[in-house]
């Protein structure tokens, strides 16, 4: 049996065609699973350089934040800072010509070892009692700070204002080395 030229040609074609068409199924999935390793080993790279970065620079970072939890107070574990910071922003308010209506906190949150507490203030006074109550605030450093405040005219007094402020207040407890 004799095979022409031209059936050589289309055999060879269709086995080319074949094993291309095999490849391609079977090799796509691997491609696939090659292209998304080679991603996330940049990815995997880029975060140990970053996390290099990081431990690098601890130290710096470790100070600072010494620094910044020096700034705090230091209360005792057993002593009760609600009417402490509740009589220290009353002051701050009174202070700065700004009348506090009624003030409530909320429970102390510790976050590590920081501790958190909100108070709620239903507050009226003027806009220049308000700015420097705010500013009185803000030169507490990171011990106070205000998360919401809400203003609105007070219909029945011109130039007087009203609201309610929530201040974030930040503290630390003492711990046996620290007494």
């Amino acid at each position: 049996m004799k095979i022409s030229k031209r059936e050589t040609i289309i055999g060879i074609l269709t086995l080319f065609t074949v094993l291309f068409v095999l490849t391609y199924w079977f090799g796509s999935p691997m491609i696939e699973k090659q292209k998304w390793m080679k991603d996330e080993k940049a990815r995997l790279e880029h975060q140990i350089k970053l996390n290099r970065k990081m431990i690098a620079e601890q130290h710096k970072w470790t100070g600072r934040l010494q620094e910044l939890q020096a700034q705090l107070p230091v209360y005792d574990q057993r002593a009760s800072v609600k009417g402490d910071i509740l009589k220290l922003i009353q002051n701050m308010a009174r202070d700065n010509g700004l009348t506090l209506k009624g003030s409530r906190s909320d429970r102390e949150k510790s976050v590590g070892d920081l501790q958190e507490m909100s108070v709620i203030c239903d507050w009226e006074g003027e806009l220049d009692a308000l700015v420097h109550f705010l500013y009185a605030i803000h030169e507490k450093g990171l011990r106070f700070d205000v998360e919401e405040i809400s203003v609105r005219p007070d219909a029945k007094r011109a130039g007087m204002l009203g609201g309610k402020l929530i201040i974030d207040c930040a503290f630390r407890r003492s711990t046996s080395d620290e007494s």
